[in-house]
């Protein structure tokens, strides 16, 4: 009967054994070279795909569009990114839709590339909203974008998708999830 139980037991830590990993996964917790590079996006609804959701607001209301960090760690440090807005049709900021805060206070861009700064502090994982305020006058489409417009993103080239580095941490986009549609009716 001991030898049948120590026969079990041998067993069973040979099965365990090999569903443990000893292989040096690169995105993985344990690597000291990712641990300081966080993700900045939108909600992806529908996964693959990306860049799907759609808002609806009219004119003369305000939209809440939830952007996310991705962070498993408290830092002492607070990573400063920026979001973006665009339009392909012709519909101008200040014009035809305001950038808010969460009280209605009209805000400028902030960076050389036209973009309006978000802090996470402490780096710690979360979500913030974007305020888009619909104005009378013309309808159409403009994107809210985690990622500067005016540069290209190449899905196979994972330095492209960089949206900030510093000497303390690195921020990225996703390919797939890092602008949302919102159409002023």
């Amino acid at each position: 009967m001991m030898k049948r139980n120590i026969l079990i037991l041998l067993v069973m830590v040979c099965v365990s054994s090999l569903f443990t990993s000893c292989s040096d996964d690169e995105w993985g917790n344990n690597n000291p070279e990712m641990e300081h590079i966080y993700y900045y996006g939108l909600g992806n609804v529908k996964f693959p795909g990306g860049n799907e959701l759609v808002y609806n607001v009219n004119q003369g209301e305000t939209l809440a569009v939830p952007t996310y960090f991705w962070s498993v760690f408290t830092r002492p440090y607070s990573p400063v990114v920026a979001y973006y807005t665009s339009s392909a049709e012709g519909l101008e900021c200040g014009k035809d839709y305001q950038v808010v805060d969460a009280q209605g206070n009209v805000l400028a861009p902030d960076t050389n590339e036209g973009g309006y700064s978000m802090v996470w502090k402490n780096a710690v994982k979360g979500s913030q909203n974007v305020y888009i305020k619909a104005l009378p006058g013309k309808k159409g489409r403009i994107r809210v974008l985690t990622f500067d417009p005016a540069k290209k993103m190449d899905v196979t080239d994972v330095e492209s998708t960089v949206i900030v580095r510093t000497n303390e941490y690195e921020v990225r986009a996703f390919s797939e999830n890092y602008y949302v549609t919102v159409n002023i009716k």
